[in-house]
């Protein structure tokens, strides 16, 4: 068990570097224009593990308090990625707004369906209730994803490198953390410790993704349509009048011939 408790400090303090790491490089990069809610949850989570980290020294790993806690911050911090994966949804969709307004619509309808479903089956038991919101938020999060990747693909949309591989991460992070969270329904007590262990591993596995992911600078993308330049309209403007006047005289000549008697 001391064993177990000394690589899970390891693990902690790998994560709290790795998670300042990217919050450094997003900040450098100036990706938290590009990805500013993703931004958001990184801080997010970084904070979680500093408190968490805090309250373990301060009440132990097994403490009522230390468990509020977690669960209380794990909630937040679920949240928070949420709504980073609603923005990569955005980043992809949102430039066609035909599509993004019936994606947005079959997606928020998606994850309401699954949550609720999620929720309706786990029990009445008032202390799995956290990990069962917890297993139903990741759960949602998996088929947005996964809802988001049939969007592109039907409509033959590109997915910029970024944005592919924070999806792909949120959802392999997902699945992992709802496999997880089933085991230790199962188990409780008895896998809490692995539980851990492996939660923080993937963790760390979406976090070196999410490096890769932003290691370069991404553009903004404007959801607002691209307008002509002022030289360019000023070339183009007496053409297009030309076309009309023309289109406009051929209009008369066939629908009013009248016009044209003396």
């Amino acid at each position: 068990m001391n064993e177990i408790v000394a690589f899970i400090k390891v693990l902690w303090g790998l994560t709290i570097l790795l998670e300042a790491g990217l919050l450094v490089l997003l900040l450098y990069r100036k990706n938290h224009r590009a990805f500013p809610f993703f931004f958001t949850y990184v801080l997010m989570a970084f904070l979680e593990s500093i408190v968490l980290m805090v309250s373990y020294r301060l009440w132990g790993f097994s403490s009522s308090n230390a468990v509020r806690i977690a669960w209380g911050t794990q909630g937040l911090v679920i949240l928070g990625r949420a709504l980073a994966v609603a923005e990569i949804c955005r980043r992809v969709l949102g430039r066609y707004r035909g599509i993004w307004a019936l994606a947005w619509r079959v997606l928020v309808g998606s994850a309401v369906v699954v949550l609720l479903y999620s929720l309706a089956i786990a029990g009445l038991e008032w202390q799995l209730l956290a990990l069962n919101a917890d297993r139903g938020l990741e759960l949602t999060i998996t088929v947005v994803v996964v809802m988001l990747f049939l969007f592109a693909r039907y409509y033959e949309l590109t997915m910029e490198p970024a944005a592919r591989l924070l999806a792909v991460s949120f959802f392999l992070y997902s699945c992992f953390a709802v496999l997880n969270d089933t085991i230790l329904e199962n188990w409780k007590y008895r896998y809490a410790t692995v539980w851990n262990v492996v939660g923080m591993l993937a963790y760390l596995a979406s976090l070196l993704l999410w490096l890769w992911a932003v290691r370069n600078r991404q553009l903004e993308i404007t959801l607002e349509p691209a307008l002509l330049s002022q030289g360019v309209y000023e070339t183009l403007a007496p053409e297009i009048n030309l076309r009309l006047k023309l289109l406009n005289e051929h209009l008369n000549q066939v629908l009013c011939p009248e016009a044209k008697r003396p």
